[in-house]
């Protein structure tokens, strides 16, 4: 991903993240940009030269960008790799492009020395978390919550 990308990326992604802990019910509106601003800022302090941050942009074989993957390795877990953002734009979606890079980044972690992959998905996200448990991952953790 090129700096330009990166700043792309980083202008998209931030007020959607926003919006989609406003949706979970993990912060207010009010604060959601400034929060959301505020983990950027602290999971990539130096932008894609952030050590232990892979921030990619995926091409098809064409060279279109079909979507991004950022993967890192947090700071209390040791050996695991953890998927931050992976997208696969909407216009190449069920095309297989999620589950080769998914194939790929397991070969890549591997050899970087990573023992296990991560992720979170909002529970809304029902096609994403079917997606995942196609490719190989599991539920380890379920939080529930109820509107009263």
């Amino acid at each position: 991903m090129t700096e330009a990308d990166y700043q792309t990326f980083l202008a998209q992604f931030i007020p959607v993240y926003a919006a989609e802990k406003v949706l979970a019910g993990n912060w207010t509106k009010a604060e959601s940009l400034e929060h959301s601003q505020q983990e950027m800022e602290k999971l990539l302090p130096q932008g894609i030269q952030t050590p232990g941050q892979f921030v990619y942009k995926l091409v098809n074989e064409g060279a279109e960008a079909v979507g991004l993957l950022w993967y890192g390795s947090p700071d209390n877990r040791p050996g695991e790799a953890y998927i931050f953002q992976f997208e696969i734009y909407e216009p190449f979606r069920r095309r297989g492009y999620a589950s080769q890079a998914l194939s790929a980044l397991g070969v890549q972690a591997k050899a970087q020395g990573f023992k296990r992959l991560a992720l979170h998905v909002f529970g809304f996200n029902t096609a994403a978390r079917e997606m995942y448990r196609k490719s190989g991952f599991a539920e380890t953790n379920v939080n529930m919550a109820r509107e009263i």
